[in-house]
């Protein structure tokens, strides 16, 4: 699994690459990068998009780490008792329903499970799961896959305001002074943060006179806008 600088450097990597422009990336930490080519130094800054985005931290992101653990829990508890002969497919409900006892819903699904191990699906066995699709695969081993509901709202500009503002009070916080001042924002690493950029209206509210260039990307598809400050018009 990458690193979360590893991730950052690869929104930055996807976008220069789909927009054909070449500059050798330096690892920084005020601003994230440094990029440097073509007789410009640009600092770079890099974050990654969720709709509930703030300062002390998204709610969702918790919300989707806590589902991640519970699935790995689940992982170990099903392999454990069903080594081999199964395909288990685990539906979570939204990143947005209930936090709850870890230990306990582990505990709950394995019994549901359990009992229920010659059905080929199980209803809401536990607060977050919607159901469990069960399949025999004879003398294979076990194998388990997750999916998590999306709970879909159709995009708003909006919800990229609080980054940019957070973001651009680290600008204050550079030590040197560069040519152009880029602010990436990565997007689709997460069912939290996968957003369609193509259907987000009225992308011009988010120009910043404090950035060159606002960079929305999509980093599994490379699919990226651009939002360039009224000074480079």
């Amino acid at each position: 699994m990458r690193s979360p600088k590893a991730l950052e450097k690869l929104a930055v990597e996807k976008y220069l690459k789909a927009s054909n422009q070449s500059f050798e990336i330096e690892e920084f930490e005020s601003p994230d990068f440094i990029l440097k080519g073509k007789g410009n130094k640009i600092g770079c800054e890099v974050t990654e998009f969720y709709t509930d985005y703030a300062s002390k931290g998204s709610s969702l992101k918790k919300r989707e780490s806590f589902l991640n653990e519970l699935h790995q829990k689940i992982r170990v508890k099903l392999v454990e008792l069903f080594p081999y002969g199964y395909d288990f497919t685990i539906n979570y409900n939204s990143i947005v329903s209930k936090r709850t006892s870890i230990e306990v819903e582990v505990n709950t699904v394995s019994l549901s499970v359990s009992e229920n191990i010659e059905s080929e699906l199980i209803d809401e066995p536990s607060t977050n799961i919607s159901r469990i699709s069960i399949r025999k695969i004879g003398n294979f081993p076990t194998r388990i896959s997750s999916f998590i509901a999306s709970d879909y709202t159709p995009p708003k500009v909006e919800w990229f305001i609080p980054i940019i503002k957070a973001k651009t009070e680290k600008i204050k916080k550079w030590n040197e002074t560069y040519d152009r001042k880029w602010l990436v924002i990565s997007t689709g690493l997460s069912s939290s943060g996968d957003v369609s950029l193509r259907h987000i209206r009225n992308i011009e509210k988010l120009k910043s006179a404090y950035w060159d260039k606002i960079i929305i990307i999509d980093i599994n598809f490379a699919d990226y806008v651009e939002i360039n400050s009224n000074s480079n018009k």
